[in-house]
């Protein structure tokens, strides 16, 4: 059985575009917030703190971890994932991001081609051990939105 698509906000996918065109050359961070698994509604920009390799890694602080679930709380929604870039790499998980990723949350990757953003791509862990699965993306406007009964 296929997994549902997950949908995003125009609005959300242009500023997780924005963000990681911002952070180039190295990688840009956020959280992914919404009020069901399958739907992101807002994406809030956190610090890379990587110290090491800020150019193909990224690191989110404790502190900005609890800020994103508690924000998400404040405003009634879940804390579902979080998207980074890759500058100058394809959207597609590396070993590191699998080795890190925890399941149960979305991993949005978007790829950052010598500063200008390019294709993003969504993935999920089925498992403790088991790879990731890329999921699809929906793109809603605020008509479809509303359609969808949001």
């Amino acid at each position: 059985m296929e997994a549902l698509p997950i949908r995003i906000g125009h609005d959300v996918l242009a500023a997780i575009r924005a963000q990681a065109a911002r952070a180039y050359p190295f990688e840009g961070c956020g959280a992914l917030l919404g009020p069901e698994p399958v739907r992101v509604v807002e994406a809030i920009p956190i610090p890379n703190v990587e110290g090491g390799s800020p150019r193909t890694r990224f690191t989110v602080s404790a502190a900005d971890y609890i800020a994103a679930e508690e924000r998400a709380e404040a405003r009634g929604l879940r804390l579902l994932g979080f998207w980074h870039s890759h500058p100058d790499h394809p959207a597609r998980p590396s070993v590191t991001d699998r080795a890190f990723a925890w399941e149960g949350l979305l991993t949005l990757v978007i790829a950052v081609r010598g500063g200008e953003a390019a294709e993003l791509t969504a993935w999920d862990l089925p498992g403790p051990e088991a790879p990731f699965r890329e999921r699809r993306l929906l793109v809603e406007t605020e008509a479809t939105a509303e359609h969808a009964g949001a």
